[in-house]
């Protein structure tokens, strides 16, 4: 099923430095943030491109600004589903620069822009700014919330409030209404078959929610969809906005607890 998604033939472009769209990058004070940005390289992402890949060294974390990045698990015959989002709400890599292998492929579900740092840079920034290794580790312990609130969505929320849920978020990280999404995309982030996710976009188009038209998805009465999502679209985003503040609060008591990664190539 993944090989059928993952596209690995010239998924980076390169484009100007970066200016703004990563939530972590822009709660920053701007002393650290001009001195983080100057480490920032801004590609674009195409969909299926992969970021990080499991069992192959990586050397950068990606900051997504309009694109959107999935992690994912996938069984031996191919078959697999979403375990972890990345918008721009967070980063991607950040484990790695921490020490830690590469135990799951993240790759790019929707097409957009990302910053990236290489790691060797991102660690030395990490030592040297207490905000944002705050910042780092808030978004963290966010990410790992929403991974735990994942397993009970999946296991206990209709597929029609998984899908209303997550539509909802791929608009937040998109900071966009509108956007393009295959049917076969869905299936897979929500690991059900594909008829499963038709039935359940078609109740939401019905109900006056969302239109669906040649693969693009948008969003026309958000109050409604928000109604018909399940509560873990709301916690999920009310716990990523706590942390992120306590982050900013508490930011000079903060010790780094794991030893940083030094990458060999960061060109």
């Amino acid at each position: 099923m993944l090989a059928g998604i993952v596209k690995t033939v010239d998924p980076f472009v390169p484009l100007p430095t970066y200016d703004r769209g990563n939530r972590l990058l822009d709660a920053l004070d701007s002393v650290e943030r001009d001195a983080i940005v100057s480490h920032v390289f801004v590609i674009e992402l195409a969909s299926g491109a992969v970021t990080h890949e499991y069992g192959v060294d990586d050397t950068w974390v990606y900051f997504p600004m309009d694109c959107v990045l999935s992690v994912v698990a996938t069984l031996e015959d191919g078959q697999g589903c979403e375990v972890g989002t990345i918008g721009n709400e967070g980063a991607s890599g950040i484990p790695i620069a921490l020490g830690a292998r590469v135990l799951r492929t993240t790759i790019c579900q929707v097409a957009g822009r990302s910053g990236r740092i290489a790691i060797g840079a991102f660690g030395e920034l990490f030592e040297r700014f207490s905000l944002f290794r705050a910042i780092v580790f808030a978004s963290e312990d966010a990410r790992s919330f929403f991974v735990e609130q994942l397993v009970v969505c999946n296991t206990i929320h209709t597929i029609e409030k998984r899908c209303a849920r997550w539509l909802l978020s791929l608009a937040d990280r998109k900071e966009s209404d509108t956007y393009e999404l295959t049917h076969e995309y869905l299936s897979f982030m929500l690991g059900v078959r594909r008829p499963s996710v038709t039935l359940a976009e078609r109740r939401l188009r019905e109900l006056g929610a969302i239109t669906y038209r040649y693969g693009i998805i948008r969003i026309v009465d958000r109050a409604l969809l928000e109604s018909l999502a399940c509560e873990c679209y709301r916690t999920a985003a009310e716990n990523f906005r706590r942390s992120i503040d306590a982050s900013r609060e508490n930011h000079d008591t903060l010790v780094r607890p794991y030893p940083l990664r030094s990458s060999r190539n960061e060109t």
